[in-house]
């Protein structure tokens, strides 16, 4: 095993993230032409959860609205080229006219499609302060890489939290709280307390690996810590609605995988401190036993390796 010092594996953790395969819709594969205009476009469906309360899959990302007496409020708004589509379904869905309050799970593109939309409008926009701090500046994942530009003043959130809060919607109670540098340093989770329904935001991807965006702040340990806030939240009759996937969760779905993440965690923070490189790394592959259940994990070990060498990578 070739052991690594502190610049030889910042270098190799470049080079590693050239070759890293990276699935479409990551926040990781956006390129310049797209930015936050991603134009991929989606056919987007709808499903009852509740009264009044809505999922839509299809749009970037998991999408809920809830109907009260005011109109609509939304949790996540997809990408932007669904803006139009996903806001008319809804209303006609749901037969609200106007919609009140948007709340940011976290930055993502994926997550923030309805901001300029609905902040036009007058929208109350919700989101933790972190989030509203990166989406009102320019973010790159390589110091030459694509950029994702900030968004117009009209789209960033109105209202902007360090831990969370409550936000009533008719009968419905939506608390939202935050889940520390998770799966980036903004993470917000929402709990409808009626519905019994949990929305998890990017921390639990659905049905694959969780990549923790390191460059805004997330980090694999801070994931394995969000799954466990998220468990708290919930009881066994608790449905969750992750980033993505094309089912609800359930709290012995995020019990098991947080055991499966927190066992690659512990293993890549031994391999880290004993000077691992990306390739060794890899090579180890302290993720196959799992990969039936979650998929190829070449995304997820990378990522997550490089989120701790600012933590834990050994001194030179």
């Amino acid at each position: 095993m070739k052991v690594l010092h502190r610049r030889q594996i910042l270098a190799s953790l470049s080079a590693a993230a050239v070759g890293a395969v990276v699935p479409t819709g990551s926040i990781l594969s956006r390129s310049p032409a797209t930015g936050r205009e991603a134009s991929r476009k989606s056919s987007l469906k709808a499903q009852t959860l509740a009264e009044g309360v809505l999922l839509i899959q299809g749009a970037g990302c998991n999408v809920l609205a809830l109907r009260d007496g005011d109109g609509l409020v939304f949790i996540d708004g997809g990408l932007k080229a669904n803006d139009k589509a996903l806001l008319a379904l809804a209303k006609k869905e749901t037969g609200a006219r106007a919609v009140h309050a948007l709340v940011n799970t976290h930055w993502h593109p994926e997550q923030t499609g309805l901001n300029e939309l609905l902040g036009k409008q007058g929208t109350k926009i919700i989101a933790h302060a972190n989030t509203r701090l990166w989406l009102s500046t320019t973010v790159r994942y390589t110091p030459d890489g694509p950029p994702i530009g900030p968004l117009p003043a009209s789209g960033l959130p109105t209202q902007t939290t360090y831990t969370g809060g409550e936000l009533k919607a008719g009968d419905e109670t939506l608390k939202y709280g935050y889940l520390l540098q998770a799966h980036t340093d903004g993470d917000l989770y929402e709990k409808l307390a009626k519905a019994n329904v949990l929305v998890t935001g990017g921390v639990v991807a659905g049905g694959t690996w969780p990549i923790a965006d390191w460059v805004t702040g997330g980090w694999i340990n801070g994931t394995v810590s969000g799954y466990r806030t998220l468990i708290a939240q919930c009881d066994d009759n608790t449905r969750v609605v992750t980033a993505n996937g094309s089912r609800l969760y359930s709290r012995a779905d995020l019990t098991a995988e947080v055991d499966i993440l927190s066992k690659v965690a512990d293993q890549l923070g031994k391999m880290m401190r004993a000077g691992y490189g990306p390739e060794d790394m890899l090579a180890a592959n302290p993720a196959k036993d799992y990969a039936q259940t979650l998929g190829d994990p070449t995304l997820f070990l990378t990522e997550s390796f490089k989120s701790l060498w600012p933590r834990l990578a050994p001194d030179a």
